[in-house]
Protein backbone atom coordinates (compact mmCIF):
# COMPACT_ATOMS: atom_id res chain seq x y z
CA UNK A 1 0.00 0.00 0.00
CA UNK A 2 1.13 3.26 -0.79
CA UNK A 3 2.87 5.92 2.50
CA UNK A 4 1.68 8.68 1.50
CA UNK A 5 3.91 10.79 3.87
CA UNK A 6 6.69 8.42 2.63
CA UNK A 7 6.20 9.52 -0.89
CA UNK A 8 6.20 12.92 0.32
CA UNK A 9 9.46 12.61 1.91
CA UNK A 10 10.65 11.53 -1.26
CA UNK A 11 9.39 14.41 -3.83
CA UNK A 12 10.85 16.26 -1.11
CA UNK A 13 14.35 15.49 -1.55
CA UNK A 14 14.07 14.89 -4.71
CA UNK A 15 13.78 19.41 -4.88
CA UNK A 16 15.96 21.69 -5.32
CA UNK A 17 16.26 25.64 -5.05
CA UNK A 18 17.21 28.10 -7.42
CA UNK A 19 16.80 31.98 -8.71
CA UNK A 20 13.10 31.54 -9.60
CA UNK A 21 12.07 28.84 -6.72
CA UNK A 22 12.72 29.99 -3.44
CA UNK A 23 10.93 27.07 -1.70
CA UNK A 24 10.10 24.72 -3.36
CA UNK A 25 7.62 21.61 -2.62
CA UNK A 26 6.90 20.51 1.61
CA UNK A 27 5.88 23.22 2.66
CA UNK A 28 1.82 24.21 2.24
CA UNK A 29 3.12 26.29 -0.81
CA UNK A 30 6.02 27.05 -3.20
CA UNK A 31 7.36 30.62 -3.43
CA UNK A 32 8.49 31.80 -6.73
CA UNK A 33 10.09 34.97 -6.99
CA UNK A 34 8.80 35.81 -10.59
CA UNK A 35 11.08 38.29 -12.55
CA UNK A 36 9.32 41.83 -12.52
CA UNK A 37 9.80 42.34 -16.47
CA UNK A 38 7.99 38.84 -17.98
CA UNK A 39 4.33 38.02 -18.24
CA UNK A 40 2.89 34.63 -16.27
CA UNK A 41 0.95 32.22 -18.30
CA UNK A 42 -0.84 29.59 -16.66
CA UNK A 43 -2.65 25.71 -17.91
CA UNK A 44 -3.82 22.94 -16.79
CA UNK A 45 -4.12 19.89 -18.36
CA UNK A 46 -5.31 16.23 -17.69
CA UNK A 47 -5.00 12.61 -18.60
CA UNK A 48 -7.28 9.84 -17.39
CA UNK A 49 -6.89 5.97 -18.03
CA UNK A 50 -8.84 4.98 -20.62
CA UNK A 51 -8.76 8.10 -22.95
CA UNK A 52 -5.08 9.57 -23.11
CA UNK A 53 -3.02 6.39 -22.43
CA UNK A 54 -3.92 2.28 -20.99
CA UNK A 55 -2.30 1.67 -17.80
CA UNK A 56 -2.28 -2.11 -18.78
CA UNK A 57 -0.06 -1.73 -21.62
CA UNK A 58 2.08 1.98 -20.45
CA UNK A 59 4.05 2.58 -18.00
CA UNK A 60 3.32 5.06 -15.46
CA UNK A 61 6.59 6.70 -16.42
CA UNK A 62 5.47 6.93 -19.78
CA UNK A 63 1.97 8.14 -18.36
CA UNK A 64 3.88 10.96 -16.63
CA UNK A 65 6.10 11.78 -19.58
CA UNK A 66 2.92 12.29 -21.36
CA UNK A 67 1.25 14.55 -19.33
CA UNK A 68 3.77 16.75 -18.40
CA UNK A 69 4.62 16.83 -22.50
CA UNK A 70 1.13 17.78 -23.13
CA UNK A 71 1.55 21.21 -20.75
CA UNK A 72 4.82 21.86 -22.32
CA UNK A 73 2.92 21.19 -25.54
CA UNK A 74 0.83 24.13 -24.45
CA UNK A 75 3.68 26.68 -23.92
CA UNK A 76 4.92 26.01 -26.86
CA UNK A 77 1.55 27.34 -28.47
CA UNK A 78 2.21 30.44 -26.96
CA UNK A 79 5.74 30.90 -27.69
CA UNK A 80 6.25 31.10 -23.97
CA UNK A 81 9.03 29.32 -21.63
CA UNK A 82 7.81 26.89 -19.00
CA UNK A 83 9.04 28.12 -15.45
CA UNK A 84 7.15 25.69 -13.09
CA UNK A 85 4.77 23.29 -12.52
CA UNK A 86 2.39 21.36 -9.71
CA UNK A 87 1.00 18.00 -10.47
CA UNK A 88 -2.34 16.60 -8.49
CA UNK A 89 -2.72 12.41 -9.24
CA UNK A 90 -5.65 10.48 -7.83
CA UNK A 91 -3.99 6.77 -8.05
CA UNK A 92 -6.01 4.35 -7.67
CA UNK A 93 -6.54 2.02 -4.35
CA UNK A 94 -3.86 -1.08 -3.98
CA UNK A 95 -0.77 1.23 -5.85
CA UNK A 96 2.71 0.87 -4.54
CA UNK A 97 5.26 3.73 -3.61
CA UNK A 98 7.14 2.61 -6.68
CA UNK A 99 4.66 3.24 -9.25
CA UNK A 100 3.86 6.42 -7.70
CA UNK A 101 7.57 7.21 -7.86
CA UNK A 102 8.26 6.13 -11.68
CA UNK A 103 5.00 8.77 -12.28
CA UNK A 104 7.03 11.38 -10.66
CA UNK A 105 10.24 10.77 -12.39
CA UNK A 106 8.20 10.43 -15.85
CA UNK A 107 6.62 13.93 -15.18
CA UNK A 108 10.44 15.29 -14.10
CA UNK A 109 11.97 13.50 -17.48
CA UNK A 110 9.99 15.48 -19.69
CA UNK A 111 10.15 18.95 -17.04
CA UNK A 112 14.29 18.92 -16.89
CA UNK A 113 15.07 19.41 -20.46
CA UNK A 114 12.84 22.66 -19.89
CA UNK A 115 14.43 23.76 -16.81
CA UNK A 116 11.03 23.26 -15.48
CA UNK A 117 10.86 22.68 -11.60
CA UNK A 118 8.21 20.53 -10.17
CA UNK A 119 6.91 22.73 -7.06
CA UNK A 120 4.35 21.01 -5.22
CA UNK A 121 1.33 19.16 -5.75
CA UNK A 122 -1.41 16.44 -4.03
CA UNK A 123 -1.76 12.52 -4.20
CA UNK A 124 -4.60 10.64 -3.32
CA UNK A 125 -5.81 7.12 -3.71
CA UNK A 126 -9.78 6.37 -4.70
CA UNK A 127 -11.79 3.52 -6.47
CA UNK A 128 -11.28 4.90 -9.68
CA UNK A 129 -8.65 4.63 -12.03
CA UNK A 130 -5.32 6.76 -12.37
CA UNK A 131 -5.90 10.22 -13.11
CA UNK A 132 -3.46 13.05 -13.16
CA UNK A 133 -3.56 16.94 -13.74
CA UNK A 134 -0.76 19.14 -14.01
CA UNK A 135 -0.87 22.46 -13.64
CA UNK A 136 2.06 24.97 -15.75
CA UNK A 137 3.69 28.49 -15.01
CA UNK A 138 5.04 30.09 -18.01
CA UNK A 139 7.18 32.61 -18.52
CA UNK A 140 7.33 35.37 -21.56
CA UNK A 141 11.09 35.59 -21.52
CA UNK A 142 11.16 38.37 -23.99
CA UNK A 143 8.27 37.07 -26.47
CA UNK A 144 4.79 38.73 -26.55
CA UNK A 145 2.63 35.54 -26.13
CA UNK A 146 1.36 34.36 -29.06
CA UNK A 147 -2.58 33.63 -29.29
CA UNK A 148 -5.08 31.97 -31.83
CA UNK A 149 -6.82 34.89 -32.27
CA UNK A 150 -4.48 37.17 -34.18
CA UNK A 151 -4.40 35.76 -38.00
CA UNK A 152 -5.63 38.20 -40.43
CA UNK A 153 -6.94 37.32 -44.14
CA UNK A 154 -4.11 36.47 -46.90
CA UNK A 155 -1.79 35.34 -44.29
CA UNK A 156 0.33 32.31 -44.71
CA UNK A 157 -0.54 28.62 -42.68
CA UNK A 158 2.26 26.92 -41.84
CA UNK A 159 3.03 23.22 -39.62
CA UNK A 160 6.38 22.76 -38.04
CA UNK A 161 6.11 18.60 -38.68
CA UNK A 162 4.63 15.39 -40.08
CA UNK A 163 1.10 14.76 -39.05
CA UNK A 164 -1.10 11.64 -38.52
CA UNK A 165 -1.04 8.07 -37.15
CA UNK A 166 -0.17 9.25 -33.39
CA UNK A 167 -1.59 6.38 -31.98
CA UNK A 168 1.26 3.85 -32.99
CA UNK A 169 3.06 5.42 -30.39
CA UNK A 170 3.51 9.07 -30.67
CA UNK A 171 0.70 10.30 -28.77
CA UNK A 172 3.21 8.82 -25.92
CA UNK A 173 6.41 10.22 -26.84
CA UNK A 174 6.47 13.11 -28.55
CA UNK A 175 8.68 16.41 -27.87
CA UNK A 176 7.29 19.58 -27.09
CA UNK A 177 8.04 22.04 -29.42
CA UNK A 178 9.31 25.01 -27.51
CA UNK A 179 12.59 25.43 -29.07
CA UNK A 180 11.16 25.40 -32.27
CA UNK A 181 8.27 27.59 -31.37
CA UNK A 182 10.64 30.48 -29.89
CA UNK A 183 12.81 30.42 -32.78
CA UNK A 184 9.91 30.81 -35.12
CA UNK A 185 8.37 33.78 -33.25
CA UNK A 186 11.86 35.47 -32.90
CA UNK A 187 12.55 35.39 -36.91
CA UNK A 188 9.05 36.12 -37.86
CA UNK A 189 5.84 37.94 -37.06
CA UNK A 190 4.04 34.85 -36.20
CA UNK A 191 0.19 35.78 -35.63
CA UNK A 192 -1.66 33.09 -34.54
CA UNK A 193 -0.27 29.42 -33.40
CA UNK A 194 -1.87 26.16 -31.78
CA UNK A 195 -0.34 23.38 -31.09
CA UNK A 196 -2.35 19.65 -32.67
CA UNK A 197 -3.75 18.23 -29.93
CA UNK A 198 -7.57 17.12 -31.79
CA UNK A 199 -5.91 17.20 -35.10
CA UNK A 200 -5.49 19.68 -38.18
CA UNK A 201 -9.19 19.76 -38.99
CA UNK A 202 -10.38 20.28 -35.67
CA UNK A 203 -7.39 23.07 -34.40
CA UNK A 204 -7.36 25.60 -37.48
CA UNK A 205 -10.82 25.97 -37.05
CA UNK A 206 -9.77 27.04 -33.40
CA UNK A 207 -7.50 29.39 -34.92
CA UNK A 208 -10.17 30.45 -37.60
CA UNK A 209 -13.09 30.88 -35.35
CA UNK A 210 -11.01 33.04 -33.22
CA UNK A 211 -9.14 34.90 -35.60
CA UNK A 212 -12.25 35.62 -37.45
CA UNK A 213 -10.86 34.11 -40.85
CA UNK A 214 -11.31 31.31 -43.61
CA UNK A 215 -8.91 29.06 -44.27
CA UNK A 216 -7.54 26.98 -47.63
CA UNK A 217 -5.87 24.51 -46.81
CA UNK A 218 -3.79 22.20 -50.20
CA UNK A 219 -3.98 19.30 -49.81
CA UNK A 220 -0.97 18.44 -52.18
CA UNK A 221 0.76 20.43 -49.01
CA UNK A 222 -0.28 18.27 -46.15
CA UNK A 223 3.16 16.67 -44.48
CA UNK A 224 1.95 12.78 -44.31
CA UNK A 225 3.78 11.20 -41.47
CA UNK A 226 4.66 7.52 -41.87
CA UNK A 227 2.70 6.55 -39.06
CA UNK A 228 -0.23 7.30 -41.22
CA UNK A 229 0.70 5.44 -43.80
CA UNK A 230 1.01 2.81 -41.83
CA UNK A 231 -2.39 2.85 -40.34
CA UNK A 232 -4.09 2.98 -43.81
CA UNK A 233 -5.24 -0.76 -43.07
CA UNK A 234 -8.36 0.52 -41.00
CA UNK A 235 -10.33 2.13 -44.55
CA UNK A 236 -8.91 5.43 -44.03
CA UNK A 237 -6.57 6.75 -46.22
CA UNK A 238 -3.07 8.46 -45.35
CA UNK A 239 -4.55 11.97 -45.90
CA UNK A 240 -7.41 11.69 -44.05
CA UNK A 241 -5.27 10.23 -40.73
CA UNK A 242 -2.81 13.35 -41.42
CA UNK A 243 -5.96 15.78 -41.53
CA UNK A 244 -8.05 14.20 -38.68
CA UNK A 245 -5.96 12.50 -36.21
CA UNK A 246 -5.48 13.70 -32.59
CA UNK A 247 -2.15 14.26 -30.61
CA UNK A 248 0.80 14.93 -32.93
CA UNK A 249 1.46 18.09 -31.36
CA UNK A 250 3.08 19.85 -34.12
CA UNK A 251 2.04 23.25 -34.21
CA UNK A 252 0.09 25.31 -36.64
CA UNK A 253 0.99 28.80 -37.17
CA UNK A 254 0.10 31.93 -39.50
CA UNK A 255 2.48 35.23 -40.68
CA UNK A 256 2.17 37.66 -42.62
CA UNK A 257 5.04 36.13 -45.09
CA UNK A 258 7.22 33.47 -45.58
CA UNK A 259 9.47 31.44 -42.90
CA UNK A 260 12.97 31.26 -43.59
CA UNK A 261 13.99 27.99 -44.65
CA UNK A 262 16.13 27.46 -41.93
CA UNK A 263 13.26 27.08 -39.84
CA UNK A 264 10.78 23.90 -39.26
CA UNK A 265 7.68 25.20 -41.50
CA UNK A 266 6.13 23.66 -44.16
CA UNK A 267 3.74 26.15 -46.06
CA UNK A 268 -0.13 24.48 -45.94
CA UNK A 269 -2.47 26.84 -46.89
CA UNK A 270 -3.46 30.78 -46.39
CA UNK A 271 -6.37 32.09 -44.27
CA UNK A 272 -8.97 34.01 -46.39
CA UNK A 273 -11.75 36.82 -45.82
CA UNK A 274 -14.29 34.34 -46.51
CA UNK A 275 -15.38 32.29 -43.26
CA UNK A 276 -15.07 28.25 -43.49
CA UNK A 277 -12.32 26.11 -43.78
CA UNK A 278 -11.67 24.19 -47.54
CA UNK A 279 -9.25 21.38 -49.12
CA UNK A 280 -8.08 22.55 -52.17
CA UNK A 281 -7.66 19.60 -54.28
CA UNK A 282 -7.14 18.80 -58.10
CA UNK A 283 -10.79 19.01 -58.43
CA UNK A 284 -11.34 22.08 -56.76
CA UNK A 285 -12.37 23.10 -53.02
CA UNK A 286 -14.24 20.94 -50.98
CA UNK A 287 -15.33 21.79 -46.74
CA UNK A 288 -13.03 20.18 -44.89
CA UNK A 289 -15.02 18.93 -41.77
CA UNK A 290 -13.92 18.88 -38.51
CA UNK A 291 -13.26 15.38 -37.76
CA UNK A 292 -10.76 15.23 -34.91
CA UNK A 293 -10.99 14.70 -31.31
CA UNK A 294 -13.46 16.33 -29.35
CA UNK A 295 -14.78 14.84 -25.52
CA UNK A 296 -18.20 14.46 -24.89
CA UNK A 297 -19.60 15.78 -21.95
Amino acid sequence: MLGEFDFINWIRAQQSKSDLVQLPAGDDLAVLKWPADELLLVGVDQVLDGVHFDSAVHSPRAIGRKVMNRNLSDCAAMACLPAAAVAAVALPKGSDLQYARELYLGLKEAADPFNCALIGGDTATWNGKLALTVTILGRSAGIKPITRSGARPDQEIYVTGPLGGSILGRHMSFVPRITEARAIAAACAVTSMIDISDGLSRDIRHVCDQSRVGAIVFEDRIPVHGDAVTLRHDGRSALEHALHDGEDHELLFTTPGPVPANLPAIHIGITTEEPGVRLRTASGDVPLDSKGWEHKL
